[in-house]
């Protein structure tokens, strides 16, 4: 029975290739199983290195960093803050005057703001339903309560302090 002949393709191609692979991938496996576990992480004691991470604080592109910084400056140099209070309101509220063009657009902004209906000297209120408004003044230099919309937009603010909007 020649068996080991013509079978030979099956039981010797397996016990040889097992054969093979078990010296041939013992071999490569070591070669492979030689990872390099490190993670890349270098711990330097030397203080100068903190401070030249900081120069590229934070991590954003450059076009980022400097349209971050442009938008900085623009609001610093146009910029004119005051407090506004309400009547039984405890918290008063910061606004940018220079950012309103009239004081018709300031007075929609304050109506919104505090939800309520204000008026002021050029505004025309039926006089039936006064209970429903609000007044709104504000402070000068001198320490003068005035109403506003009394003095022409410019002047008011080189003049005003803070805004009250009062109850009728």
């Amino acid at each position: 029975m020649d068996r080991a002949t013509s079978s030979s393709s099956s039981s010797i191609e397996s016990s040889n290739h097992f054969a093979f692979s078990n010296t041939g991938a013992s071999s490569s496996s070591q070669r492979d199983l030689s990872t390099d576990l490190r993670l890349g992480l270098s711990i330097s004691t030397s203080p100068s290195y903190g401070r030249e991470q900081q120069s590229d604080w934070p991590p954003i592109k450059p076009l980022l960093r400097q349209a971050l910084v442009e938008d900085e400056n623009e609001c610093n140099s146009a910029t004119f803050f005051v407090k506004v209070y309400m009547e039984g309101i405890p918290i008063g509220r910061k606004l940018d005057l220079l950012a309103h063009e009239s004081y018709y657009d300031l007075i929609k902004t304050l109506e919104q703001m505090f939800n309520a209906n204000i008026i002021w000297a050029e505004a025309e209120v039926d006089a039936d339903h006064y209970e429903k408004y609000h007044v709104l003044t504000y402070e000068d230099k001198e320490g003068d309560w005035m109403m506003v919309g009394d003095v022409p937009w410019e002047m008011f603010l080189s003049a005003v302090r803070r805004l009250k909007i009062t109850k009728c």
